[in-house]
């Protein structure tokens, strides 16, 4: 009994089992679920069995009464099992001889509480036989008979699973419930999930199916790591069942509403670690069946529902793909877009992540924001919307936020400017210009960027006004100067330059425009124009800084580059002339007038065509003058006078040119130039004196004709004053007498006497002296005449005409003194005491008849004497006369005459007085 009960305990050890594990690593997979059986299995017994079974058998054979028979039969029964058809030491028909043995233990030992094994095991051989419908209904008996054995959930289990491969899903759903409803504590309940998922899903029950599923990831994956990383660190069984697990999950949803329902559900029933595993097989899903919309809004609700997950970014990218697969170009665009606004570097996103973790998320954004910016940029230059542009800015500037010191971000810096200036925005294109040229270091668009700032400065200059535009221009020109300083190997540098070098001459920046231009001449790219325009800038600068020499020296070489041909040669010259000119004022003002003579001669010589060049020469002129250098200032006059004959300053020329003859001695040169400024001048009182002073000067130079000339027109043209008029003829009929022109003098007088008779109320003193004088001098001509008319035979024809000469004679003295001008009155009344003197003096010397002789001739005599005294008489009467002059302070030759005549012709009263003449004023 002893030996009996040690084996019965050996036995106990060795029928320990193992716990039924379907998911070891050559479990079936879900595919193939529906093929293989399910077998109930437990550990084999370790080595011994045979031992066993022979000594329980031979336990069974020797004891028919024992309380451990059938504890023994069990036993036995384990054994055969275990063996499972060709134990050592067991039969061919051993597994019906365990079920026989648990069949035998139930029916001989209905009460024994441990029937619950006994049934399990019995269950067990059934299944081992093939025969699952008999272990279903065992283990049915074994559920409704112990529902508190230890076999219990094992039992829900098999059942469960017997029922699974008998495609009862409904029936293998209860039982799995089962188990599940164990929670934790059951061994099964991986399996059950698994299972009971299954059964939901094959009768359509996708909700409740997708509990069960989610239930078992819940407890596989329990890694917080994300995505595929929870995977790696499963076993093969795991990982396998996870997959399948995911799969049909994915399916699930699928034949729900998609990728929406996967959204509520974990909204509904709370978020997972393994979230993103299930959206991305179901997205997965999708594409392998090409629905590329459904797959895409897989991962873009990911995305929503977790913005901020460590894997959302690549969900982003997933759905970018998934359009570019199903070619939807817009939505590629768009969710390219959705990617860069979620998930830029400035995103909230990266407050959670490193970004050096996630190189291929950022180096996708690069992509992408470089491939939106483009788009709209290409996009935007076909349709010319400003919406477009709006975009092609919006997304340079993202990329530039994100990667402003990445090596692509210059040239997208530089796309960016380009887009603003397409666009029509040139103010904010130039800062941008600028931004890509000279705060990205040296790359290869900067100096372009450069050129392109210049150009948006230009461009936009033209859409301002007053103040702003100023503030611009000065900025542009700054810029100018920075790009040719900055990048002076570009091909447009130099012109750039140029232009900037204008632009501060035009600004007034006349130092600094000349550094500028100084530059470009002397660089050795220039190209002749360039050189030109710099020149001209240097001119014109050196000109309104007054350093006029070289302002003189510019425009020479400007001069020497430019086309025969050219517009702009007139200008130059006159520039070049002007900076001449200067020199010659500024010598002129520092007291050097001969430097300031050449310099303004030199305008002539080098730029005759100059409008200034007339105004040199005049100032030569002028200035020589100044320098009494007579000689050489009327030649220069006289020089401007050939060459600019339309001058308005010719009379002027004329002018100054009669003041250089006449000082430098020149009379008749300075006559002809006055008789010009009186024919041809407007001032009327500038000719009248002009005529004046040339028949004056003409008269000096002895050229009569000429004054004559002179005073001819001077008449014609100026008939009053009546005074000069007839002055100027008197000086005729003088000029006339010199030239013993008796008939034109005579002339000339008569028109003084006709003038001072016409003159009136102008008639003037000078005007009767002149025409007292004239009435005076024409009487002298009858005077001679009547002095030399000799009394001949026969005597009464001579003394008639005689005396007609004497009355006339004696008439002409008459209205000589009437004009009661004291020399003419003395002389005339002197004259007049001579004609009465003469004619008694021609009677006693006239022609005696020839026939007369002795008394007769005598008588002849004495009768003639009587006729002569009282001529004589007449003649003393008026030499006293005259005399009576000196009582009113008239003392002159014709007074002294008549005081010698009366001397002679009473000598004892007037010869005493004649010797004392000089005091005779005093005598009365």
């Amino acid at each position: 009994m002893k030996a009996l009960l040690s084996m019965t305990v050996v036995l106990l050890f060795l029928l320990q089992g193992c716990v039924f594990n379907p998911f070891r690593e050559d479990a079936a997979t879900i595919a193939s679920l529906d093929k293989k059986p399910v077998h109930l299995e437990d550990t084999p017994v370790e080595t011994g069995e045979s031992r066993a079974m022979i000594a329980y058998r031979d336990f069974l054979d020797h004891d028919r009464e024992s309380d451990e028979r059938p504890q023994a039969m069990r036993r036995l029964a384990d054994l055969g099992l275990e063996a499972d058809g060709a134990p050592p030491g067991n039969t061919a028909n051993g597994i019906e001889d365990s079920i026989r043995l648990y069949r035998d233990v139930l029916a001989l030992y209905p009460d024994r509480e441990d029937n619950d094994a006994v049934l399990y095991q019995l269950a067990r051989a059934y299944e081992h036989s093939n025969q699952p419908e008999t272990s279903l209904a065992t283990l049915k008996q074994l559920i409704f008979l112990f529902p508190r054995s230890r076999y219990i959930l094992e039992a829900h289990f098999r059942s469960g699973e017997i029922e699974f491969i008998e495609k009862h899903y409904g029936q293998a759903s209860l039982s799995y419930r089962q188990v599940v409803a164990a929670g934790d504590s059951s061994p099964f309940l991986r399996q059950s999930l698994y299972k009971l998922g299954w059964c939901d899903f094959k009768q359509g029950l996708y909700p409740e199916g997708i509990d069960s599923f989610m239930a078992l990831l819940d407890r596989v994956l329990q890694d917080a790591a994300s995505g595929e990383q929870q995977l790696k660190g499963l076993s093969r069984a795991d990982l396998e069942l996870v997959n399948d697990t995911l799969r049909v999950i994915s399916l699930s949803f699928s034949y729900e509403a998609g990728p929406e329902a996967l959204a509520n559900y974990f909204s509904k029933h709370g978020p997972r670690l393994y979230e993103d595993i299930v959206y991305e097989r179901l997205g997965s899903l999708y594409l392998e069946k090409q629905r590329y919309s459904d797959a895409a809004q897989a991962f873009q609700l990911f995305v929503e529902n977790n913005p901020e997950h460590k894997l959302a970014p690549w969900f982003q990218m997933r759905v970018i793909e998934t359009y570019h697969k199903g070619n939807f170009p817009t939505l590629v665009l768009a969710g390219k877009q959705q990617f860069v606004e979620r998930y830029n570097t400035k995103a909230d996103y990266w407050k959670k992540y490193d970004p050096e973790d996630s190189r291929e998320i950022i180096e996708y954004l690069k992509v992408s924001l470089t491939e939106l910016s483009r788009h709209y940029h290409a996009l935007a230059q076909r349709s010319h919307k400003s919406e477009d542009y709006q975009q092609a800015v919006h997304w340079y500037r993202s990329y530039l936020d994100s990667f402003a010191d990445s090596h692509e971000a210059p040239g997208v810096n530089f796309l960016l400017a380009e887009t603003l200036f397409e666009s029509g925005n040139t103010q904010l294109a130039r800062r941008e210009y600028e931004n890509t040229a000279y705060n990205h270091g040296n790359h290869e668009k900067a100096a372009d960027a450069g050129y392109a700032a210049v150009l948006a400065y230009i461009k936009q200059e033209k859409n301002l006004q007053g103040g702003a535009r100023q503030q611009w221009h000065q900025a542009s020109i700054e810029n100018a100067l920075r790009f040719s300083s900055h990048f002076p190997q570009h091909p447009h540098a130099l012109a750039v330059r140029t232009r900037a070098s204008e632009n501060l001459l035009a600004g007034g920046e006349h130092e600094r425009a000349a550094r500028v231009a100084r530059d470009i001449t002397d660089h050795p790219a220039a190209t002749a124009d360039q050189k030109r325009i710099a020149w001209t800038v240097q001119a014109h600068a050196w000109f309104e800084l007054q350093q006029y020499r070289q302002a003189e020296l510019g425009y020479q070489q400007v001069l020497a580059g430019l086309p025969t041909e050219s517009d702009k040669k007139n200008n130059i010259i006159e520039k070049l002339a002007a900076s001449i000119y200067k020199q010659g004022e500024a010598a002129q003002q520092a007291g050097d007038g001969q430097a300031a003579v050449q310099h303004f001669q030199r305008v002539g010589q080098l730029t005759p065509a100059a409008s200034i060049a007339a105004t040199a020469e005049y100032d030569a002129a002028a200035t020589l003058m100044s320098l009494q250098q007579w000689l050489a200032a009327a030649r220069q006059l006289q020089h401007f006078r050939d060459n600019y004959p339309d001058d308005t300053r010719q009379p002027e020329v004329t002018r100054r040119l009669a003041s250089a003859w006449l000082a430098a001695d020149k009379p008749q040169q300075a006559a002809a130039e006055f008789e010009r400024i009186g024919r041809e001048g407007a001032d009327p009182k500038l000719r009248r004196e002009a005529l004046w002073q040339a028949a004056e000067l003409y008269a000096a130079a002895s050229q009569p004709q000429q004054s004559i000339s002179s005073y001819q027109f001077y008449i014609k043209q100026f008939p009053h004053p009546f005074e000069d008029a007839i002055e100027a003829g008197y000086r005729i009929s003088e000029l006339y007498s010199a030239g013993r022109q008796a008939q034109a003098r005579e002339k000339w007088l008569s028109f003084v006497i006709d003038a001072d008779r016409k003159a009136g109320k102008e008639r003037t003193e000078r005007t009767r002296y002149l025409a007292a004088n004239a009435t005076f001098t024409l009487s002298e001509t009858v005077y001679r005449k009547y002095s030399s008319a000799r009394l001949t035979l026969p005597l009464d024809k001579s003394l008639a005409v005689k005396k007609r000469l004497m009355e006339k004679c004696l008439a002409m003295y008459e209205q000589a003194a009437a004009y009661k001008v004291a020399d003419v009155t003395t002389a005339a009344t002197y004259r007049s005491a001579d004609v009465y003197l003469q004619m008694g003096a021609s009677l006693m010397e006239s022609q005696r008849p020839v026939e007369l002789s002795g008394e007769a001739l005598e008588q002849y005599n004495f009768l003639l004497e009587d006729q002569a005294w009282p001529f004589e008489e007449q003649a003393i009467a008026l030499h006293k006369t005259n005399l009576e002059h000196i009582r009113s302070g008239t003392w002159n030759s014709w007074v002294e005459k008549s005081l010698q005549q009366l001397s002679s012709l009473v000598p004892a009263h007037y010869a005493k007085l004649e010797r004392s003449t000089p005091y005779v004023e005093t005598l009365y």
